[in-house]
């Protein structure tokens, strides 16, 4: 997981971040090395004064087919877009008024970099790819 970061920051301006760990466990959830196969990040990405360029950005990193199989099954049900059998699950969450749009396209491109990836989300499922205009704009809805 260190390895998506360690990637990130050999190119590009400086990060801003803390580690936030595992998520906290769910009701019914147990401690087991599933929860410790993830990790989760708050990032931005730095301006030369050392302060967020844009709002922060939450990125959590899921390893291990056993741990995401129940996610990558409901997004994928029949395996049409050969996902079944992936061991990571990069979930990238933005808040506030102002994404920091080249942070997610450098986690974007630092993923493509190091695994063949194939992008999905809630409202374009995986059309995404294909929906999604490069650089990302502040006018981009992913």
């Amino acid at each position: 997981m260190d390895h998506v970061l360690d990637a990130m920051l050999e190119s590009g301006p400086p990060l801003l971040g803390e580690s936030l760990g595992p998520p906290p466990l769910q009701l019914g959830e147990w401690s087991g090395p599933e929860t410790e196969a993830v990790q989760s990040f708050k990032l931005a990405t730095a301006t030369e004064d050392m302060k967020p360029a844009a709002d922060y950005l939450l990125l959590e990193i899921h390893v291990g087919m056993r741990s995401i199989a129940e996610t990558v099954i409901a997004a994928d049900p029949d395996n049409d877009h050969g996902v079944w059998g992936s061991d990571l699950l990069a979930l990238v969450t933005l808040s506030g008024d102002r994404p920091d749009w080249p942070l997610v396209q450098r986690i974007w491109k630092t993923l493509e970099d190091l695994w063949r990836i194939m992008p999905w989300d809630e409202m374009s499922g995986f059309d995404i790819a294909a929906e999604t205009p490069w650089p990302l704009q502040g006018n981009t809805q992913a």
